[in-house]
């Protein structure tokens, strides 16, 4: 693929990202919401207030509701980013020096391998960043510091993937008022996080694509 179209097919990819990631943040802020609802729902019962069944139908009913938009969301959302991340890692390899630490196909199968997808994904996004920041000009890119808008980015999505972990758990385990409200509160917490990666991960893809979108294309010249 030439630089030209693979900087067409990246920006498009990134643009879908943006969409998705905004609707993510969304439905975060929603979530926050409806668990706020809830926390207040629990804190009456707690002081006393009387809960109908219909009252909590209506509650759990809403917050099943988000749960689901929001996995289907991420999960649209994930696919997405790695068929930019890998369409954007390709294109390093079309400017500049074209040397790249990893391949364009092992940049979203590190995703997928545990223990490992805790920080080589972390090291890829500051690759692309740094190499589109660069015009892919300067080698070696190892001995460049992470890019502080990455480095802060993912500190946050893998605080948020441990939240939602411990609010699965421990929303399992609920069954009493007390913690049920501190399942609340974790769930606060979780949605809360989760904005702000979803900012934080808008802002990422924004300015690589801003970067590479900057690439300099030189047109053939052709003679008569």
């Amino acid at each position: 693929m030439s630089l030209a179209a693979g900087k067409q097919v990246a920006h498009s990819r990134a643009t879908v990202v943006r969409y998705l990631l905004i609707a993510v943040l969304v439905l975060k802020l929603i979530g926050i919401v409806s668990a706020w609802a809830q926390h207040g729902m629990l804190v009456g019962v707690q002081n006393g207030a009387e809960l109908t069944t219909e009252q909590a139908s209506a509650n759990d009913g809403r917050e099943r509701l988000i749960a689901m938009l929001a996995g289907l969301f991420f999960l649209g959302t994930a696919i997405a980013w790695l068929m930019w991340q890998h369409r954007a890692y390709a294109n390093l390899q079309l400017i500049g020096s074209r040397d790249t630490e990893h391949t364009p196909g092992w940049s979203v199968g590190y995703w997928f391998i545990p223990l490992v997808n805790l920080f080589r994904p972390y090291q890829i996004t500051a690759e692309i960043y740094r190499r589109s920041e660069l015009l892919n000009g300067r080698d070696p890119i190892g001995g460049l510091s992470g890019p502080p808008l990455v480095g802060a980015w993912w500190a946050v999505y893998i605080v948020w993937g441990a939240s939602i972990r411990f609010y699965t758990v421990m929303g399992k385990d609920s069954h009493t008022l007390e913690t049920m409200l501190s399942t609340t509160n974790i769930e606060l917490t979780s949605h809360v996080i989760g904005v702000v990666a979803a900012i934080l991960a808008i802002q990422v893809i924004r300015s690589i694509d801003r970067f590479q979108q900057a690439f300099p294309v030189t047109e053939p010249v052709v003679t008569g």
